[in-house]
């Protein structure tokens, strides 16, 4: 018999993120579930109650607090949405759909809580969550974050290396964690093939998936937090585990969903490792492939790498030399929810990964026992290298003085426009 994992996949493919499908792969996995189906709302409630640990979340603990009394006056109109569509996804009754400023009531809210239960920019205990991801919270002098040990590391794998960001080190680790069966699955973004550089949240089974999706796009999905959802499940049917590659945004609405309340098998155990991404901003898409055009003079098809170094965006043709522009010109294309972010580090994930001005290398910061167990058994397998971080003496400097500069946009209270 075909592992659920096969079913799932083959019925509906995994890779394929239409929002249409949403209730198709639900449908499907309650078939896998033996689930009786009962309309759309209710069945899907019924296997979000399922998922969140055999339907421990009864109406008796649901707080008389919905959408309106939370997420819409705190996050949405204050300009604080991320736009990460966790929300969205984990809406069991469906009332819920993402707009240009973040979530927007479509039926009739049912108070469920879920919603801000996961949204990363509600309510969001810092040392609560770095309790649950590292089992403390982080000491005075740390200041980006709770970590264990940080390194310089990049791939030694060939086919890598060829597609590769910088030093390749996300990419090693997902195709690691495949290989090894250490992961049945992970979630991450890749390009949409119809639109050139548009992030599309991936489901990949396989190494060769992943280099499918090497290298950084700058714009911004929000469709990922769906995904991470069917792989959980799909790693809850198979016993096993799906890895999460994501945002500093999307790390930390992981971890408020690993943190959900629950009595048995939940979210915590069928998501990990977190891989978190150094970022500072993302762009809005539209804008972004419009100042290409017209003031890099370059079609978004022509581009095959970007790249950001020491202060400028760099953008390498097909063919011909590469163009650059300094990134504070891309002020006006930077995301509404960016601008209240103040995670650079990604501080919440198992291991943090960036380049910080580094050529071929990448600043690698271990933070849990999960992460410090999976990227050593990388390095054991032969497939990273790694370097003392005292060996390129000003990256600690830059990567103080981005952590703070990012800081510095915690949120101000202002009035709804």
């Amino acid at each position: 018999m075909r592992s659920a994992r096969r079913a799932l996949s083959s019925s509906f493919p995994v890779n394929a993120v239409s929002p249409s499908a949403k209730a198709t792969r639900w449908r499907i996995a309650e078939g896998i579930l033996g689930l009786p189906s009962s309309g759309s709302g209710k069945s899907l409630y019924r296997l979000s109650k399922w998922a969140l640990g055999g339907g421990k979340m009864g109406v008796a603990e649901i707080e008389e607090k919905g959408f309106e009394e939370t997420l819409k006056p705190e996050v949405v109109e204050k300009g604080r949405c991320f736009l990460c569509g966790t929300c969205v996804s984990f809406c069991p009754f469906e009332v819920l759909s993402m707009g240009a400023r973040g979530p927007e009531l479509v039926d009739t809210c049912l108070k469920c809580g879920n919603c801000y239960s996961v949204c990363p920019a509600y309510e969001f205990d810092e040392k609560a969550v770095e309790e649950f991801a590292f089992g403390r919270s982080r000491k005075p002098d740390e200041e980006f974050g709770v970590y264990r040990s940080i390194v310089l590391a990049r791939s030694k794998d060939p086919e890598v290396l060829k597609v590769c960001q910088d030093g390749g080190v996300v990419s090693t680790l997902l195709r690691y964690l495949l290989g090894s069966g250490k992961t049945g699955l992970s979630v991450l973004s890749g390009v949409k093939k119809e639109q050139p550089w548009l992030p599309e949240p991936r489901i990949v089974l396989s190494g060769s998936e992943v280099l499918e999706c090497a290298g950084s796009r700058y714009s911004y999905t929000t469709n990922m937090m769906f995904n991470m959802g069917t792989a959980a499940l799909l790693g809850f049917l198979e016993g096993s585990r799906a890895a999460f590659v994501g945002l500093p945004c999307q790390v930390r609405a992981v971890r408020k969903v690993q943190m959900l309340p629950i009595e048995e098998l939940g979210w915590a155990k069928a998501i990990g490792p977190v891989i978190g991404l150094f970022c500072t901003e993302t762009f809005d898409y539209e804008g972004f492939m419009a100042f290409l055009k017209e003031r890099v003079g370059l079609s978004p098809e022509e581009v095959v790498k970007m790249n950001i170094k020491k202060g400028r965006m760099y953008f390498y043709p097909r063919e011909g030399e590469p163009k650059s522009v300094r990134v504070k010109e891309l002020a006006e294309f930077v995301r509404d929810g960016c601008k209240t972010c103040t995670d650079f580090s990604a501080e919440l994930a198992d291991i943090s990964v960036g380049s910080l001005g580094l050529e071929g290398w990448n600043v690698v910061i271990i933070r849990s026992e999960l992460g410090e167990e999976v990227f050593k058994g990388a390095v054991e397998a032969g497939l990273l290298e790694t370097r003392d971080i005292s060996e390129e003496p000003g990256v600690m400097d830059i990567l103080l003085r981005l952590v703070r500069m990012k800081r510095k946009r915690a949120p101000k209270e202002k009035e709804n426009p």
